[in-house]
């Protein structure tokens, strides 16, 4: 489930001023049944494990491990989700 105004960004530049006219990808992976908040950022490279939930606002910079509730700039995980 996404809200709405959710980025995925695939497209990067490296940080080198000298390489900055070349782009890359880098692919995104969300795993099955995971919440993405309104107006989450999530950038390239990043997966997000099953079952998962990124509070709204989040900018997404690292993985989250699966069933975790994980949130903020830079985004982190808060706790596992438990039964």
């Amino acid at each position: 489930m996404f809200g709405p105004a959710v980025t995925i960004a695939t497209v990067g530049h490296p940080v080198n001023p000298k390489m900055r006219e070349y782009m890359y990808t880098d692919p995104v992976t969300i795993e099955d049944n995971c919440w993405i908040g309104a107006g989450t950022t999530i950038c390239p490279g990043v997966h997000i494990g099953e079952n998962s939930v990124i509070g709204a606002g989040s900018v997404v910079v690292h993985d989250i491990p699966a069933n975790s509730v994980a949130a903020g700039n830079p985004c982190k995980v808060i706790r596992e989700i438990g039964e």
